[in-house]
């Protein structure tokens, strides 16, 4: 049995469904970009639920304090009075040096630690630009449900969707967008999300060069969106082949409505 001190009573932690973690972990995104401390948030959502009466065992405080448990936290006392947290000394886990794989069994799923994985990988992307790392800052719910639907609306027939993403991405950079423009970073999202890593351009947009492609963010983005194991490995089987194929060549994406061409690397 896995237990919490939760304001000097032990709480019993119990496996949840993917559901409520996937909610809080929604909430969680826009703060964590921000900076703010990954138990300090799940405090707040502890907090919030007390406000509101919510029980121990119910499933949004059971996924924070789950959450809290993967990250060490033993301990929680919450005086909401005074708007103190306390916590005790976390202990060391195994979070940290696993491969990202196995934080997505089902066990692990359902007590907190794919949601943690997924959190932290989401958090701290970015994509290399001709050499630059460039972060990948979530960007408002809005804007990306936006800028998904003109990426969508733009791809053309049985054009890849990395590639689709990419053409805008050029489109905005060859018309002077610099990469902290809002629509820039919508864009750079929008092509993490389709785990694209690295790549390079041409100074004229001409030709792109695919340099790798993101496979844990093929598991944390199969995690977001509640997949099944064969959809999930299916999904891993696309991005490693499409790893396999940056070896061997790479594709151009003109920001026109050009054909797309191809060309080995070097």
């Amino acid at each position: 049995m896995t237990t919490m001190q939760f304001n000097n009573q032990t709480v019993e932690l119990k496996p949840q469904e993917n559901g409520p973690f996937l909610h809080l972990a929604g909430n969680m995104i826009p703060a964590l970009s921000a900076g703010e401390p990954f138990a300090k948030i799940c405090c707040h959502i502890l907090s919030e639920g007390m406000k509101q009466n919510a029980p121990t065992d119910h499933a949004l405080m059971q996924c924070a304090m789950w959450m809290l448990y993967q990250v060490g936290v033993r301990t929680i006392t919450i005086d909401l009075e005074k708007e103190e947290v306390n916590m005790g000394q976390p202990e060391k886990t195994s979070l940290e040096g696993v491969p990202f794989g196995e934080h997505f069994t089902p066990g692990n799923a359902a007590t907190g630690r794919a949601v943690v994985a997924t959190l932290m990988l989401i958090t701290s992307r970015s994509v290399r630009v001709n050499g630059e790392e460039w972060p990948v800052r979530p960007q408002p719910l809005e804007t990306m449900k936006r800028v998904n639907a003109e990426v969508v609306q733009s791809r053309k027939f049985n054009e890849e969707h990395h590639i689709t993403a990419t053409r805008r991405l050029l489109s905005l950079l060859l018309a002077g967008k610099t990469k902290d423009d809002p629509e820039v970073l919508a864009s750079l999202q929008v092509m993490a999300d389709l785990h694209v890593r690295s790549f390079r351009y041409t100074a004229d947009g001409s030709q792109v060069i695919f340099e790798a492609f993101n496979e844990p963010n093929a598991l944390a983005m199969a995690y977001m969106h509640n997949m099944d194991p064969a959809q999930t490995q299916n999904m891993l089987q696309r991005v490693h082949a499409m790893n396999m194929r940056c070896q061997q060549g790479g594709a151009g994406v003109p920001p026109t409505n050009a054909p797309v061409n191809r060309r080995r690397r070097d």
